[in-house]
């Protein structure tokens, strides 16, 4: 009993280790990011196709450069992230469940970064000139800057992590915790919740925005059914 006690302190405390870490690397990379972050916010509002943004407080322009400047540290701290990750979770797995976990941080980086790529460069433009569309002569944006930052930032961290659930979904077919057969039998129903997570995580919850982020993620859940039959038969060979 003292020996479990005394395990589970040690894993607090090396959680807690690892988290100290994370919260350190973050803080000196966006203390950083706060450096560039006046010249980034001003690429991010020219990708609106806008002449300006505005702030509405006396604090709220700073307040904007420093919300740049976290989610800046945060990108650019994630590889870091994803080994403190690792360096917790992986001494206690077995060679299989190590590799396999090796496998998925891999493609998890990857994918985050194609789904970030995929917001900024699809899904924050053709989003905003849809919505913007709707203006007219005597209906013309004042675009706040607090608010577009928001739009921003859930739009790329949105699209980051909605890529993560085809690779989620064929690792846990791999592993055999969900069985392919039961997934194509119930396509439909992941495709309606695939669609509901998309409704729910894209900042604006129009249908077009929801149609540029749910027509990929469907082809990446299409992927990963066929690559988990791939991987089933090859076992079986």
């Amino acid at each position: 009993m003292t020996e479990k006690k005394l395990s589970f302190i040690d894993h607090l405390e090396e959680l807690r280790k690892r988290i100290l870490y994370l919260i350190a690397c973050v803080g000196i990379f966006s203390i950083i990011g706060f450096i560039f972050s006046k010249n980034a916010l001003n690429i991010i509002i020219q990708k609106a196709q806008l002449q300006s943004a505005y702030f509405f407080s006396p604090i709220e322009a700073l307040t904007s450069q420093i919300k740049v400047a976290i989610f800046l540290g945060i990108i650019i701290s994630f590889p870091f992230i994803l080994y403190q990750t690792w360096a917790f979770i992986g001494p206690g797995l077995t060679k299989k469940e190590r590799s396999v976990s090796i496998s998925y941080l891999a493609s998890g980086m990857i994918l985050f970064i194609i789904g970030n790529l995929f917001g900024y460069f699809i899904l924050i433009p053709y989003g905003l000139r849809f919505l913007l569309s709707f203006g007219t002569e005597y209906l013309q944006p004042l675009m706040n800057v607090s608010k577009y930052l928001n739009f921003i930032i859930w739009s790329l961290l949105g699209s980051g992590f909605l890529f993560q659930l085809p690779l989620l979904l064929f690792f846990l077919m791999k592993l055999g915790i969900i069985d392919v057969d039961t997934v194509t039998k119930h396509r439909a129903e992941a495709i309606v919740v695939i669609l509901i997570l998309c409704a729910i995580i894209t900042p604006t919850g129009d249908f077009f925005t929801l149609l540029l982020i749910s027509v990929p993620l469907l082809l990446l859940f299409e992927l990963s059914i066929f690559a988990a039959r791939i991987t089933q038969r090859q076992k079986k060979d």
